[in-house]
């Protein structure tokens, strides 16, 4: 796996927290993801992991766990299967 900068990783940090503070975001992901990702900065390439719900990848890359709930909530991931994506490499 390439080296992430912390930037990059601070970009999706910002809006997974504001999937939890601001429900508009949240919402508005649901329905645009594309446009949320790029108004948030976040480079394209990291796209389809958050879109897919690439949880392990997204860890592996330094995203706080706890922050890669608030996606998994979006994502209608139940907690059973966050477990199980959050330590499954095929994710």
């Amino acid at each position: 796996m390439e080296t992430v900068s912390r930037n990059e990783i601070f970009k999706i940090e910002r809006l997974l927290r504001d999937f939890h503070l601001r429900p508009e975001i949240r919402e508005r992901f649901k329905k645009e993801p594309d446009a949320v990702m790029a108004e948030y900065g976040i480079d394209k390439r990291f796209w389809p992991l958050l879109k897919e719900g690439r949880l392990y990848t997204l860890y592996k890359m330094g995203v706080h766990q706890l922050l890669l709930y608030h996606l998994a909530h979006v994502l209608g991931i139940k907690r059973d299967e966050y477990v199980k994506r959050i330590n499954d490499p095929s994710f």
